[in-house]
């Protein structure tokens, strides 16, 4: 199953794969966590494919740019996320919400001595996300189905504690199924196919 993730991995990102690898390369030497491929134990979600270092490269040009104190990773998976955002914003609060019992566990792991880092082991589709001063969503496209993406994605936001300027990041979803999420205006738009890339929006509700 990995070989089959690896070789689609190859395919979908064409002729970016060469940058996309030269960064995992990097990253990876200088020892940054959060490197595992896995299946997803939750049939309705996508298999734990961290997001490319190179668009984290790229995200983080924009956040410098952005406030926010806590970032919400959903859907976890092996940590990568979390680990390269807490690198470079240090002081910011991070959570981690991931469903699967072994990514849960190695990524609790990885974090059990940083005190501005909780992983909760849950199902994000069904929390309901506590009031912080700016809340930083982030998802690395875990939906298999956009359909459910886009209803999740709108019975999030009409929760009263998902306020106004809440920032989500959109990592490798269809630019057709961002442009149809309601009351949020997009910020910065990154695309090397019809569905690999990331979009960064703010919520305008």
């Amino acid at each position: 199953m990995i070989i089959k993730n690896l070789i689609r991995i190859f395919k979908s990102y064409k002729f970016t794969i060469i940058k996309i690898i030269i960064f995992e390369i990097i990253y990876i030497l200088r020892g940054f966590k959060g490197n595992t491929i896995s299946n997803a134990s939750n049939v309705e979600m996508a298999d734990n494919i961290p997001c490319p270092y190179f668009f984290l490269y790229k995200i983080k040009k924009v956040m410098k740019n952005l406030k926010f104190d806590n970032f919400i990773d959903l859907g976890c998976g092996s940590g990568r996320v979390i680990d390269y955002f807490n690198k470079s914003f240090p002081k910011k609060s991070y959570t981690g919400i991931e469903f699967g019992t072994k990514e849960y566990s190695s990524v609790k792991n990885i974090f059990r001595y940083n005190k501005n880092i909780t992983i909760l082991k849950k199902d994000f589709t069904k929390i309901n996300y506590k009031q912080q001063k700016t809340n930083f969503f982030f998802l690395n496209n875990p939906f298999v189905n956009d359909e459910k993406f886009i209803k999740f994605f709108t019975l999030l936001t009409f929760k009263k504690n998902i306020t106004k300027n809440t920032i989500f990041i959109f990592v490798n979803f269809k630019k057709k199924t961002i442009n149809k999420l309601k009351k949020i205006k997009l910020i910065n738009n990154y695309q090397v196919t019809k569905i690999k890339g990331f979009s960064i929006a703010i919520l305008i509700k």
